[in-house]
């Protein structure tokens, strides 16, 4: 099993698209396929695999028989020891993407914890003491390592050992974002927000492919599904989101709890 200091079995990287991204998807396959041993994507609406991708040794494809939509990411078996980025089609990743994730795992046990460059906090708001979403986005300067609720599947770090399986992702396919949270939430782990500098990780998304983003069509619409995912969600929320690493050490060993 992968670990700090020990090599992973393989690294690999996760992703789901449909044809309308097909013009923004080669970018994120250059950015991320030199980083990786595997670029698993999942080809949602596609009846061929495209032969850009097909002529490419490292990539393997796959045709969902139905619109997994973002769960398409979690379609692949994977090694308990591998060490698997979940990505999105609209992200360009910098050269030192991966290695510089696997060194967040430096200080935080990758038995107990997840990565990634974007994540929303759940705490209370020092203006208002009301209860809100601190943001913490991917092409935004982030300074610190941060514990978050959520993290947004388009930039997680995690081993294969805790990589939620396609059935337990089917239920909330379009927003399997709250879905991943609680799973790893109900298992005890933590969750992070790492450092990276403003448009350090950049979005290739363009205006004429906003209306098939899954914020678009399914975050905004909120269905009832999603609804219900969210309110499962806040009973597994756990203390010190919001608050930077080095606090979090602090207050857990005030506790006397286990460390990171």
């Amino acid at each position: 099993q992968a670990g700090p200091n020990r090599k992973p079995a393989m690294i690999r990287a996760h992703l789901a698209t449909c044809p309308p991204r097909a013009g923004i998807l080669m970018q994120a396959v250059a950015s991320i396929l030199p980083q990786v041993d595997r670029l698993c994507i999942c080809l949602n609406g596609y009846d061929r695999v495209p032969q850009d991708l097909g002529d490419l040794a490292k990539v393997q494809a796959m045709i969902p028989d139905r619109d997994l939509k973002d769960a398409g990411k979690f379609a692949f078996p994977v090694a308990p020891g591998d060490m698997v980025f979940t990505i999105d089609d609209d992200i360009r990743y910098p050269p030192d993407y991966v290695a510089r994730t696997l060194r967040g795992f430096d200080g935080l046990d990758p038995a107990g914890n997840v990565l990634g460059h974007l994540g929303h906090a759940y705490l209370q708001k020092p203006a208002t003491g009301a209860m809100g979403w601190r943001n913490y986005p991917f092409n935004r300067r982030v300074a610190q390592v941060f514990k978050v609720d959520v993290l947004g599947t388009g930039t997680t770090c995690q081993i294969g050992a805790n990589l939620p399986g396609l059935e337990d992702m089917l239920g909330a396919a379009g927003f399997v974002d709250i879905r991943h949270a609680r799973l790893h939430h109900l298992a005890g782990r933590s969750l992070w927000v790492l450092p990276h500098d403003d448009d350090d990780i950049r979005s290739t998304m363009t205006d004429d492919l906003a209306d098939t983003s899954l914020f678009r069509t399914v975050n905004r619409v909120s269905p009832p599904e999603m609804r219900a995912e969210m309110r499962a969600l806040f009973p597994t929320l756990t203390p010190h989101s919001g608050l930077k690493l080095e606090k979090v050490l602090k207050e857990r060993a005030a506790a006397g709890q286990r460390q990171v």
